[in-house]
Protein backbone atom coordinates (compact mmCIF):
# COMPACT_ATOMS: atom_id res chain seq x y z
CA UNK A 1 0.00 0.00 0.00
CA UNK A 2 2.72 2.00 0.75
CA UNK A 3 4.61 2.19 -2.36
CA UNK A 4 1.44 2.57 -4.60
CA UNK A 5 1.09 6.01 -2.77
CA UNK A 6 4.59 7.01 -3.48
CA UNK A 7 4.68 6.18 -7.10
CA UNK A 8 1.29 8.70 -7.20
CA UNK A 9 3.18 10.88 -5.54
CA UNK A 10 6.35 11.18 -7.74
CA UNK A 11 3.90 11.08 -11.41
CA UNK A 12 2.31 14.05 -9.84
CA UNK A 13 5.47 16.04 -9.02
CA UNK A 14 6.63 15.42 -12.49
CA UNK A 15 3.14 16.32 -14.00
CA UNK A 16 4.27 19.73 -11.96
CA UNK A 17 8.09 19.40 -12.68
CA UNK A 18 6.67 19.41 -16.71
CA UNK A 19 3.88 21.85 -16.78
CA UNK A 20 6.69 24.57 -15.26
CA UNK A 21 9.17 23.78 -17.66
CA UNK A 22 6.62 25.19 -20.06
CA UNK A 23 5.30 27.95 -18.80
CA UNK A 24 9.35 28.55 -18.15
CA UNK A 25 9.98 28.06 -22.19
CA UNK A 26 6.91 29.75 -22.77
CA UNK A 27 7.92 32.78 -21.27
CA UNK A 28 11.91 32.69 -22.16
CA UNK A 29 10.49 32.67 -25.91
CA UNK A 30 8.48 35.63 -25.04
CA UNK A 31 10.85 38.16 -23.84
CA UNK A 32 13.00 36.92 -26.46
CA UNK A 33 10.64 37.29 -29.10
CA UNK A 34 10.14 41.16 -27.48
CA UNK A 35 13.29 42.06 -27.37
CA UNK A 36 16.13 40.19 -29.74
CA UNK A 37 13.28 39.36 -32.57
CA UNK A 38 14.19 40.31 -35.64
CA UNK A 39 11.71 40.20 -38.62
CA UNK A 40 13.48 38.77 -42.08
CA UNK A 41 14.25 42.21 -43.73
CA UNK A 42 12.43 42.39 -46.78
CA UNK A 43 13.44 43.53 -50.42
CA UNK A 44 10.59 44.92 -52.07
CA UNK A 45 10.16 46.17 -55.81
CA UNK A 46 7.89 48.81 -55.28
CA UNK A 47 5.77 50.59 -52.38
CA UNK A 48 2.33 52.59 -53.45
CA UNK A 49 3.18 52.83 -57.08
CA UNK A 50 6.93 54.32 -57.15
CA UNK A 51 9.82 52.00 -57.77
CA UNK A 52 12.31 50.66 -55.08
CA UNK A 53 15.59 49.14 -56.69
CA UNK A 54 18.01 47.18 -54.38
CA UNK A 55 21.80 48.17 -54.55
CA UNK A 56 23.10 46.89 -51.68
CA UNK A 57 26.27 47.96 -49.89
CA UNK A 58 28.87 44.42 -49.98
CA UNK A 59 28.43 42.65 -46.60
CA UNK A 60 31.25 43.13 -43.93
CA UNK A 61 32.74 46.91 -45.37
CA UNK A 62 32.96 49.44 -42.51
CA UNK A 63 29.60 50.65 -43.63
CA UNK A 64 27.86 47.11 -43.60
CA UNK A 65 28.95 45.52 -40.31
CA UNK A 66 26.19 42.53 -41.03
CA UNK A 67 24.56 43.33 -37.19
CA UNK A 68 21.12 42.05 -37.14
CA UNK A 69 19.19 44.24 -34.84
CA UNK A 70 15.40 45.00 -33.57
CA UNK A 71 13.45 47.69 -35.70
CA UNK A 72 11.67 49.75 -33.60
CA UNK A 73 11.75 53.37 -35.22
CA UNK A 74 12.30 54.69 -38.94
CA UNK A 75 14.58 57.84 -39.29
CA UNK A 76 13.87 60.64 -41.49
CA UNK A 77 17.02 62.52 -42.75
CA UNK A 78 18.01 64.83 -45.90
CA UNK A 79 20.80 64.28 -47.91
CA UNK A 80 21.69 67.98 -47.76
CA UNK A 81 23.15 67.33 -51.28
CA UNK A 82 21.78 70.20 -53.40
CA UNK A 83 24.02 69.02 -56.66
CA UNK A 84 22.09 68.36 -59.68
CA UNK A 85 23.11 64.91 -60.02
CA UNK A 86 22.59 64.63 -56.24
CA UNK A 87 19.59 61.96 -56.80
CA UNK A 88 18.72 58.78 -55.29
CA UNK A 89 20.46 56.45 -57.97
CA UNK A 90 23.50 58.44 -57.62
CA UNK A 91 23.70 58.49 -53.63
CA UNK A 92 23.60 54.73 -54.06
CA UNK A 93 26.25 54.55 -56.13
CA UNK A 94 27.93 56.53 -54.15
CA UNK A 95 27.45 53.89 -51.15
CA UNK A 96 28.30 51.35 -53.22
CA UNK A 97 31.47 51.91 -54.77
CA UNK A 98 33.08 55.48 -53.51
CA UNK A 99 31.84 55.62 -49.56
CA UNK A 100 35.33 55.32 -47.72
CA UNK A 101 33.80 55.73 -44.47
CA UNK A 102 31.11 54.14 -41.81
CA UNK A 103 28.64 56.51 -42.53
CA UNK A 104 25.75 54.34 -43.98
CA UNK A 105 21.84 54.31 -44.79
CA UNK A 106 18.96 52.25 -45.59
CA UNK A 107 17.49 53.83 -48.50
CA UNK A 108 17.49 57.04 -50.44
CA UNK A 109 14.24 58.54 -51.72
CA UNK A 110 13.68 61.19 -54.27
CA UNK A 111 11.27 62.55 -56.90
CA UNK A 112 11.09 59.17 -59.01
CA UNK A 113 12.18 56.22 -57.12
CA UNK A 114 14.02 54.61 -53.82
CA UNK A 115 17.34 52.90 -53.68
CA UNK A 116 17.37 50.17 -50.98
CA UNK A 117 21.38 50.34 -50.03
CA UNK A 118 21.27 47.96 -46.40
CA UNK A 119 19.04 45.43 -45.33
CA UNK A 120 16.45 46.69 -42.76
CA UNK A 121 17.61 44.61 -40.28
CA UNK A 122 20.76 45.29 -40.06
CA UNK A 123 22.79 48.39 -38.43
CA UNK A 124 23.77 51.38 -40.52
CA UNK A 125 25.60 54.49 -38.95
CA UNK A 126 23.12 57.16 -39.75
CA UNK A 127 22.00 58.88 -36.82
CA UNK A 128 25.18 59.32 -35.00
CA UNK A 129 24.02 57.92 -31.57
CA UNK A 130 23.86 54.04 -30.66
CA UNK A 131 19.82 54.41 -29.89
CA UNK A 132 19.31 55.59 -33.46
CA UNK A 133 21.69 53.05 -35.56
CA UNK A 134 20.76 50.08 -33.67
CA UNK A 135 17.27 50.20 -33.90
CA UNK A 136 16.04 52.58 -36.36
CA UNK A 137 15.88 52.44 -40.35
CA UNK A 138 17.79 55.19 -42.19
CA UNK A 139 15.94 56.93 -44.93
CA UNK A 140 17.81 59.80 -46.94
CA UNK A 141 15.57 62.34 -48.49
CA UNK A 142 17.30 64.05 -51.79
CA UNK A 143 17.65 68.35 -52.32
CA UNK A 144 18.93 68.11 -55.64
CA UNK A 145 18.97 71.08 -57.52
CA UNK A 146 16.32 70.75 -59.97
CA UNK A 147 14.54 67.72 -58.07
CA UNK A 148 10.83 68.21 -56.89
CA UNK A 149 11.00 67.75 -53.09
CA UNK A 150 7.48 67.68 -52.51
CA UNK A 151 7.39 64.39 -54.63
CA UNK A 152 9.89 63.33 -52.53
CA UNK A 153 8.31 63.92 -49.63
CA UNK A 154 5.26 62.46 -50.57
CA UNK A 155 7.74 59.04 -51.63
CA UNK A 156 9.38 59.11 -48.75
CA UNK A 157 5.94 59.18 -46.74
CA UNK A 158 4.68 56.66 -49.01
CA UNK A 159 7.87 54.49 -48.00
CA UNK A 160 7.30 55.16 -44.23
CA UNK A 161 3.45 53.65 -44.48
CA UNK A 162 4.86 50.70 -45.81
CA UNK A 163 7.66 49.87 -43.64
CA UNK A 164 5.40 50.75 -40.54
CA UNK A 165 3.46 47.90 -41.75
CA UNK A 166 5.98 45.45 -42.70
CA UNK A 167 7.85 45.53 -39.09
CA UNK A 168 4.21 45.96 -37.15
CA UNK A 169 5.38 50.13 -36.05
CA UNK A 170 2.63 52.98 -35.33
CA UNK A 171 3.45 56.26 -36.56
CA UNK A 172 4.94 57.56 -32.95
CA UNK A 173 8.26 55.31 -33.90
CA UNK A 174 8.96 57.85 -37.02
CA UNK A 175 11.89 59.86 -35.53
CA UNK A 176 14.33 62.46 -37.09
CA UNK A 177 17.93 62.75 -36.77
CA UNK A 178 17.65 65.72 -34.99
CA UNK A 179 15.45 62.81 -32.15
CA UNK A 180 18.42 61.74 -31.64
CA UNK A 181 21.37 63.89 -32.21
CA UNK A 182 20.18 67.19 -32.48
CA UNK A 183 21.68 68.22 -35.25
CA UNK A 184 19.78 69.84 -38.06
CA UNK A 185 18.48 67.59 -39.68
CA UNK A 186 16.16 67.22 -41.70
CA UNK A 187 17.29 71.07 -42.37
CA UNK A 188 13.73 72.10 -45.06
CA UNK A 189 11.36 69.69 -42.88
CA UNK A 190 12.87 71.25 -39.33
CA UNK A 191 13.14 74.93 -41.07
CA UNK A 192 9.13 74.46 -42.45
CA UNK A 193 8.13 73.15 -39.26
CA UNK A 194 7.07 70.03 -41.61
CA UNK A 195 7.41 66.83 -39.53
CA UNK A 196 3.80 66.56 -38.43
CA UNK A 197 2.81 67.45 -41.87
CA UNK A 198 4.75 64.47 -43.25
CA UNK A 199 3.41 61.84 -40.17
CA UNK A 200 -0.15 63.24 -41.46
CA UNK A 201 0.86 62.37 -45.04
CA UNK A 202 1.97 58.73 -43.62
CA UNK A 203 -1.53 58.32 -42.03
CA UNK A 204 -3.04 58.45 -45.30
CA UNK A 205 -1.09 55.60 -46.91
CA UNK A 206 -2.00 53.62 -44.17
CA UNK A 207 -5.54 53.52 -44.50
Amino acid sequence: MEKKIKRKVNFKRIIVFILLLIIILYAINYFLKQYFYVPEAVLVSEVYGVKVNTKLIASGTNSRPGIKRKIKYLVIHETDNTAASANAENHAEYLSKNNKTSTSWHYTVDDKEIYHHIPDDEVAYHAATQKGNLYGIGIELCVNEGGDFEKTFENAAKLVAYLIKEYNLNINDIKTHNDFSGKDCQHNIIKDNRIGEFKEKVKTFLK
